[in-house]
């Protein structure tokens, strides 16, 4: 009996997490990295980049992403001896539904900076997320 006061606080902890649980929403988080250093030497501009977010990203997911500027680094991973490779990069993060149309929006971003910019990868990660609201 000297235990009955730590499993009603349990059981009640227990049935607490569960209605905060029910308040939320299955959702994926894509992490694209993109660099900024172009093959003739130049860089992205801030005006290119921002072009890029109105015209390419926004369309495919108008209800929001977040941008956060960093410093990477990558290796080809295609060449025995690639040198490294350090540059500013541009980070966007995407929650949204696990959808075939999301992944389709996600290919085309990827593939219109590649293509307008010269790039030979715009590295790629995809997790699984709880939206709690």
């Amino acid at each position: 009996m000297r235990h009955f006061p730590l499993i009603i606080a349990l059981v009640v902890a227990l049935i607490g997490s569960g209605n905060a649980l029910a308040d939320t929403t299955d959702a994926v988080e894509t992490t694209l990295y993109f660099g900024l250093d172009l093959p003739d030497g130049g860089t992205v501009s801030d005006e290119q980049w921002a072009g890029f977010l109105a015209d390419v990203v926004t369309p495919r997911f108008p209800d929001g992403f977040t941008v956060l500027d960093a410093y990477g680094q990558w290796r080809d991973p295609e060449l025995a001896d690639a040198p490294v490779i350090r540059e500013e990069t541009r980070i966007i993060i995407i929650v949204h539904p696990e959808t075939s149309a999301a992944d389709g929006a996600i290919g085309e971003i990827k593939s219109f900076y590649k293509t307008s910019f010269g790039q030979k990868s715009v590295f790629h990660t995809k997790a699984q997320a709880r939206v709690v609201e």
